[in-house]
């Protein structure tokens, strides 16, 4: 082999070698980085958790909503007082999972602007009813007239690439977005949360069947992803020495080949 192609050789294998040590540095970067969120994915579920059973509180103020950080007062019992309006409601699609109640599978959630009595819409999910009975005014409708109202305070589900449009004609919707809800859906409603409310009624209502708001559930897959990274870490110059000493070997073979 000549010293021109021994030297290409060479620098080509130290090219390989420090992309091969850069990636695995970067997959232990990545594996630490999910640690760093699995830690702010378990603070964040203890907190909830503490929330959903502590005792109502009153809905956050309209004076506040803008500058309200509703992730920090997601899964919060809270306490509404005003009324339901009959102008607004909007039915949003869900494949709703077998647990507790008597009704599942596809069907709509009901949710329906709720007048603050100081100012302000809030929009509550009244319940679920199946798709069938959706249509045709087989549920109960909203309460008439000025009351107080307990549920659970949520943040707003949030509308990605995927999401198909809203039914303008149906007033039908995909996700619990207020923010979408009045914007797309219903224009003229005013100034309405940045969040909605779980509905607690006091009285049993078969339909719309209540959301069971004892559920906090929260994907958290960061240690799963974090063993990933690490392993490819491992495994990166685990291969490269694999390389190198086939590569010597083949390059010994080449060798005595020639002496040959």
């Amino acid at each position: 082999m000549s010293t021109s192609a021994n030297r290409n050789s060479t620098i080509g294998t130290v090219i390989f070698m420090a992309g091969m040590l850069a990636a695995a540095l970067l997959f232990a970067v990545l594996g630490f980085w999910q640690m760093e969120r699995l830690a702010w994915k378990e603070q964040l579920i203890a907190s909830a958790t503490a929330r959903a059973t502590a005792a109502p509180v009153d809905v956050p103020a309209v004076s506040g909503w803008s500058a309200l950080d509703v992730e920090t007062i997601d899964f919060q019992p809270v306490r509404l007082t005003g009324e339901f309006q009959s102008h607004g409601e909007a039915r949003i699609f869900i494949s709703l999972p077998k647990k507790g109640g008597r009704y599942s599978g596809p069907g709509y959630w009901i949710v329906t602007p709720f007048e603050l009595s100081d100012g302000g819409l809030v929009y509550v999910n009244r319940g679920f009813v199946p798709q069938e009975l959706a249509f045709n005014a087989a549920y109960a409708a909203a309460p008439e007239g000025p009351m107080q109202i307990n549920g659970v305070l949520r943040k707003p589900e949030r509308a990605g690439g995927a999401t198909l449009e809203p039914d303008l004609a149906k007033n039908v919707d995909w996700v619990i977005n207020p923010q979408r809800l009045s914007t797309i859906l219903f224009s003229d409603l005013g100034t309405v949360a940045p969040f909605y409310v779980n509905w607690l009624p006091v009285e049993p209502v078969e339909l719309p069947q209540p959301a069971q708001t004892s559920d906090i559930e929260f994907s958290n897959k960061h240690l799963e992803y974090a063993l990933t990274w690490f392993s490819l870490a491992l495994m990166t110059p685990i291969l490269l020495v694999f390389w190198l000493v086939r590569r010597k070997k083949m390059q010994k073979l080449a060798t005595d080949q020639s002496a040959d």
